[in-house]
């Protein structure tokens, strides 16, 4: 069958009561092109869905990598204070001992002075009697 007298828009015709459309030259390869461009958008879509499922993977990877180490983090974090504490407490130890040892340091050398004194002192008060007693 021809159809005649086609411009630029198809036409319907009927025959044996079913319904086609005829294209010309141009419009044929208009609808062709549309056609190859509508699978590659049906892949470029099946590529960005997949993309898109596999972004949701590894965002999904990276929270499980995420709540894990931020768990490790909170365990640390009660070692730490932990290590703390024992700092704070043998630095202040160790404040107390020199508080001790500058008491004792003190204490000793007023029993050197007193020492040297009581010393000096019997040599002072002796020494005369000695002599008085050798001569």
């Amino acid at each position: 069958m021809i159809a005649c007298g086609q411009h630029l828009t198809p036409k319907r015709i009927v025959f044996s009561g079913d319904t086609g459309i005829f294209f010309t030259n141009k419009q044929e390869i208009e609808l062709l092109v549309k056609f190859k461009q509508f699978e590659g958008c049906k892949l470029e879509k099946a590529k960005w869905e997949r993309y898109a499922m596999d972004a949701d993977l590894q965002i999904d990877r990276e929270r499980e990598a995420y709540d894990h180490l931020n768990s490790e983090y909170d365990k640390l974090l009660v070692v730490s204070k932990d290590f703390q504490k024992k700092y704070n407490d043998e630095y202040t130890a160790h404040e107390n001992t020199k508080v001790k040892l500058t008491d004792m340091t003190n204490k000793k050398n007023s029993w050197v002075k007193a020492t040297f004194i009581t010393g000096g002192a019997a040599v002072i008060i002796i020494a005369p009697l000695v002599y008085l007693l050798v001569h």
